[in-house]
């Protein structure tokens, strides 16, 4: 559990149609986590504070629950994420998080990483359904590393 920052102004536009509307903006967000067919997302709620989203639930694995944090925060106008989210197993591998820069790909990403471009599906797939496509990452998002 903790916070986890995210660039406020990357990703999905979802939130301006609800300005000022905290409780539309947390069913928005618990909307388009299950839109997007992210196991789990049917077990969380999600309170938006200002530019802050706090994310709660039990009853998920790790994993799930990182792409669950990873959804919300890459989402516009989100600058943090507040995991209060409680799995079913203690974290014994828990993710680390890598921020797109401008001309990344996942392959440069892979070969940063894990010293081998040809891991990029690795990192593609820990992300899915978030990346449609490996090809299709955008500066300021967020994503998920598996060890």
């Amino acid at each position: 559990m903790g916070l986890f920052d995210f660039v406020k102004d990357a990703g999905e536009k979802i939130l301006d149609a609800f300005a000022g509307n905290a409780h539309a903006q947390g069913t928005a967000i618990e909307d388009s986590l299950k839109k997007q067919g992210i196991p789990g997302a049917d077990k969380v709620k999600v309170e938006v504070n200002g530019d802050k989203a706090v994310v709660t639930g039990e009853g998920l694995t790790q994993e799930e629950k990182e792409k669950i944090l990873v959804a919300a925060g890459n989402i516009k106008g989100i600058s943090s994420v507040d995991d209060k989210v409680v799995t079913d197993a203690p974290a014994a591998n828990e993710s680390d998080y890598y921020t797109v820069k401008s001309g990344d790909t996942l392959s440069a990403i892979s070969k940063s990483v894990y010293g081998d471009a040809n891991q990029y599906n690795k990192i593609f797939e820990a992300n899915k359904p978030m990346l449609s496509h490996p090809d299709k990452i955008y500066p300021g998002q967020k994503l998920r590393i598996p060890q």
